[in-house]
C-alpha cells in the first residue's frame, strides 16, 4: 500500500509542480508581451529609443535583457517620423526562460518577445 502511494504521490507532485511552473512561465511571457506593446506604443507616437527602453523596463515586472531590445519600423528606421507614418513599428528582444520541475532536469529556452503598433 505504501509503495503504491509513493508512486502515485510522486506522479501527482510532478503534475502539480508542472502546472505551477507553466503558470509562472505564462505570467512572465504575458508581462513581457505587455511591456513590448507599451514600448511599441511609445515608439508609434515618435518617442525616442531611450523613451521606449524606459517604458519597456517600467512596464515589465520581471528582469529583462535591456541591451538586446530593438526598435524598428517596416522600412528599417529606428524611430517613427513623418516619413514613416502608417508603417508598423516593432519592439522586440530575445528573452531567456527556464523551467525547473522537481524530479526532472531544468529546461532553458529563449522566446522572442514582440510588440507592434502603427506609426502615427
Amino acid at each position: 500500500m505504501i509503495v503504491e502511494f509513493a508512486i502515485v504521490a510522486s506522479l501527482l507532485f510532478l503534475i502539480v509542480f508542472g502546472i505551477i511552473q507553466f503558470g509562472i512561465l505564462l505570467s512572465r511571457y504575458q508581462a513581457y508581451s505587455a511591456a513590448a506593446r507599451e514600448g511599441a506604443r511609445v515608439a508609434a507616437v515618435r518617442g525616442t529609443a531611450a523613451e521606449v527602453l524606459t517604458r519597456v523596463e517600467a512596464a515589465s515586472n520581471y528582469d529583462l535583457d535591456a541591451g538586446s531590445i530593438s526598435v524598428q519600423t517596416t522600412s528599417g528606421a529606428a524611430v517613427c517620423s513623418a516619413t514613416t507614418r502608417g508603417e508598423e513599428v516593432t519592439v522586440t528582444w530575445p528573452q531567456p526562460f527556464g523551467v525547473s520541475i522537481p524530479f526532472g532536469p531544468r529546461v532553458d529556452f529563449t522566446l522572442d518577445i514582440k510588440g507592434v503598433f502603427r506609426c502615427e
